[in-house]
Formats: C-alpha cells, structure tokens, sequence
C-alpha cells in the first residue's frame, strides 16, 4: 500500500468525541495564533464535524466577550454549535453568561490539553451497522465503527474511533477522524481506495484488487501508516 503522510499538530488545541458531542479544549498560547489553529482544525475536518454540537473548555484562561464571540463565530462558520462553556476563571464565566452561553465550572485545571486516545470509555457508544455500504453512501459517527458486510468503491466510513469491518473494505475510510493517531482500521479484505487514521493518509496501488487472503489491520507507526496481519492484541 502506497502511503501519503501528513503530522501537522496543533498545539493548544484538542478536539475529541464524547456522549454529550465534541470537546474543543483551547489551552496555553498566544489567543490570535490559537484562534488561527482552530479555524484551520475545523475547516480541515468540516465534513466530520458539520452539525456537531461542541463544549468549549477554556482552563483558566481569562476572556472577555470579543473572544467567546470569536469562538462562537469559528463554530457557526463550521455548520457547529457552541453548547457551552467550562471554565475556572471568573471574568471569563461572567463574559460567557452576557452572551447567553450555558457555563460549567472546571474543577480539574490539570485536564491535559493533547489528544488522548479514545479507548477509556469516554467516547460516543459504538455504532454497529449489519449492511454493505455502497457507492456514494457515507456512514459517519464520533465512536467507533463496525460494519457486517462490505464498502463497495465509492462507499464512506468516517469514524472518531476504529473502523472495523467484516467483509470487504474496498471504499474510502477515515478512522480517528478527530486527529487521534492511536485508531485501527480493519477488515476481512483491506484494499482500501483511500485510507486515513488521524492525520495520516495512504492509497492502494492501482491494479488488480488487492487480496491477502488474511483479515488485516491498518495502523500509525513510525510516522506512516503500516499494514499487518490482524490480531486481537493492540499494539
């Protein structure tokens, strides 16, 4: 499998999927630069995130109305809906409650700010779908993913978490859609037209259809995304 590979990451800023939607997490940094980053992550991911309802966490930043309002502008630009607001600074609370936003105090202002890894059980329950999905047909959710049947070419699954399919996986598949590189993508068949995990992207070679004739497991190791034989045992 021939691989394409981006590591663009942003600093001070996490996206992650929980039940109650997404968690945009703005942390240390200059204001303009973090603003600049989370406009380029939302607009990179707008096909994931379109609709989504999103908690803005904010530490112990202290902001005014003019930020929030920027925050809020960034979402709605993004079809995304700013749900509100967890905070620990008081002027920031105060501003968030003259725009109406729904305020939530932050007890733990050590809640870390880098992507975690969405096996903790803090994601969204994982979707199960026993159907093929076919040419122009996408499947999109914030968990994890498991299909009984096949991705035909021109079929879409995106997925905050793994991706795992019984059948084949001939279509487009992304994994991990909110940046976390720690996803799998499995399958009965892998041969992919184009597979994502994170950040990272690769393609199969053009040619006869690819059939190893084992279940395989895609995933990110040493800045690139490899291809292995499938195993119960996570890496």
């Amino acid at each position: 499998m021939s691989q394409k590979v981006g590591t663009r990451t942003a600093d001070g800023i996490s996206i992650k999927g929980t039940k109650e939607g997404l968690v945009v997490a703005i942390g240390e940094g200059s204001w303009p630069d973090l603003v600049d980053r989370l406009d380029d992550d939302l607009r990179r991911k707008a096909a994931f995130f379109h609709g989504a309802h999103a908690m803005v966490r904010v530490g112990t930043r202290e902001l005014g109305t003019e930020e929030l309002r920027q925050v809020q502008e960034l979402l709605s630009a993004n079809q995304m809906q700013m749900s509100g607001l967890v905070t620990s600074a008081k002027k920031t609370a105060e501003a968030a409650t003259a725009l109406d936003i729904p305020v939530a105090r932050q007890s733990d202002d050590s809640w870390p700010l880098e992507a975690k890894p969405h096996h903790g059980g803090e994601f969204e329950e994982a979707l199960f779908l026993k159907r093929t999905v076919r040419s122009g047909q996408t499947v999109q959710h914030p968990g994890d993913v498991t299909i009984l049947g096949d991705v035909n070419p021109g079929g879409q699954v995106v997925a905050g978490g793994d991706v795992v399919i019984w059948g084949k996986l001939r279509g487009t598949v992304h994994a991990g859609a909110v940046g976390d590189d720690s996803c799998l993508v499995c399958a009965m068949v892998l041969a992919p037209t184009q597979l994502r995990i994170g950040n990272h992207i690769a393609r199969s070679p053009e040619g006869e259809p690819r059939d190893p004739g084992v279940p395989e497991t895609a995933r990110v190791q040493g800045g690139g995304i490899i291809v292995e034989p499938w195993s119960t045992n996570r890496p």
